[in-house]
């Protein structure tokens, strides 16, 4: 059938509609889920960021983030306080943008509430899952137990191993041998039968603090060169700015409490030390590069100082209080109440979605929530430690863990 005024679809599996007032961006969920909202196109990465934690009904945001890939096929965080749309057509390789994890605790006992839990949670195993978190062969298996109990509940629902082959239990392309995965996808369904009866959120605790413990837990890097010239892995992690060398030196740290600043300089990134005169520089790829690198290490800097003074979230008798993710600096964020499928947000543009109510104008925690869809639920319930969503109440579903790409792989940071 002829569209309108003689319009033409080009033959693609998607399309993102836009025009000049709006923008339909499609974001991936760390469970693999797609979801779209309609933003106005001088919305910012912090207003979208914030209509996904509604559509979660997730409150602690400030651990999580959005990213897309570049043009170079890297990851890149969105700069939550520019407009969207502007980085993604001068940066990105595609329209998508991803959900996820940007600050690591040093534990995952300080999080709050089962939802943050569950999140941060899905962020590990993807980590793991991608090749970003190395393990052994035995620690694989002790996750895999966990994670399978966490997904889909106990042993008895459905028959064992062969179950177990339908889906990714260990990290992709890493067993090369069948008969050692064969082994070792015994071994998880022997420990999956020994985790029946354990609730889905104490398995994934325990698949948390495990991961916690592991190297690369909470790390990001990029290719970069020494002063001296020598090719480097430079990178952030909960301890500080590290420097890993392809030779085997050991990885050198620069503690979050020596350094005083961070700058750059066209490609170059440099350390200003709390006991050196002189800074300890860095070059990297480029220009954007450098720029990057600065943002995201000042930002985690930041991160760091508040987390330590225990003032990241604040309990009162009306919930959490929390920094903002944009500069962690700013003053608690405040949400308005909840309301329909479509909402408002503060730049006055409009946006919608399935399932979400309104993003309004700044009110107080009394009301409403606007992390849920239903407005009886409100703020001081579902700032609640122990108050559960209403998507994980079906959350044991017979479908493959999201799919583990070697192109996704190839294109995620070090």
């Amino acid at each position: 059938m002829p569209l309108p005024f003689g319009l033409k679809l080009k033959r693609t599996r998607r399309y993102t509609v836009s025009s000049k007032s709006c923008l339909v961006t499609r974001i991936q969920l760390l469970n693999g889920e797609f979801v779209e909202f309609t933003l106005s196109v001088e919305s910012t990465g912090q207003e979208c960021l914030e209509a996904v934690a509604q559509r979660l009904e997730l409150r602690e945001i400030t651990y999580f983030s959005l990213w897309y890939f570049n043009k170079q096929n890297q990851q890149r965080w969105i700069d939550l306080e520019k407009p969207l749309k502007k980085q993604l057509d001068k940066y990105g390789l595609e329209p998508t943008v991803y959900f996820g994890v940007v600050f690591y605790v040093p534990t995952v006992g300080q999080l709050q509430q089962e939802i943050t839990r569950y999140q941060y949670y899905l962020q590990l195993k993807k980590d793991v899952l991608e090749g970003r978190i190395p393990c052994s062969i035995e620690q694989a298996i002790r996750l895999a137990g966990l994670a399978v109990q966490a997904d889909f509940g106990d042993f008895n629902r459905y028959d064992s191993q062969e179950f177990l082959q339908k889906f990714v239990l260990f990290p992709i392309g890493w067993i090369q041998d069948e008969r050692v995965l064969e082994e070792a996808t015994q071994k998880v369904a022997v420990l999956y039968q020994n985790y029946r009866g354990l609730p889905a959120p104490e398995a994934e605790m325990l698949y948390m603090q495990e991961v916690e413990k592991m190297e690369g837990y909470g790390q990001e890097s990029t290719p970069a060169k020494d002063s001296q010239g020598t090719d480097i892995l430079l990178g952030a992690c909960l301890d500080g700015i590290f420097v890993k060398h392809k030779n085997g030196r050991p990885p050198l740290v620069f503690k979050w409490n020596e350094i005083n600043n961070m700058t750059h300089n066209k490609s170059f990134f440099a350390l200003e030390l709390t006991n050196k005169e002189e800074s300890v520089q860095f070059q990297t790829e480029d220009l954007e590069t450098s720029k990057y690198v600065c943002r995201m290490c000042l930002a985690r800097h930041k991160f760091y100082k508040i987390n330590k003074s225990n003032n990241l979230y604040m309990n009162s008798q009306h919930g959490y209080y929390y920094h903002s993710q944009t500069s962690l600096d700013r003053s608690p964020l405040e949400y308005g109440n909840s309301g329909g499928g479509n909402g408002r947000l503060r730049n006055g543009s409009v946006y919608s979605a399935h399932s979400t109510s309104s993003l309004t104008n700044p009110q107080h925690y009394m009301q409403p929530s606007p992390m849920s869809s239903n407005p009886s639920i409100t703020g001081s319930d579902i700032t609640r430690p122990d108050y559960v969503p209403s998507h994980r109440h079906n959350r044991f579903t017979m479908t493959p863990w999201p799919p583990v790409t070697e192109r996704n792989v190839a294109r995620r940071p070090q």
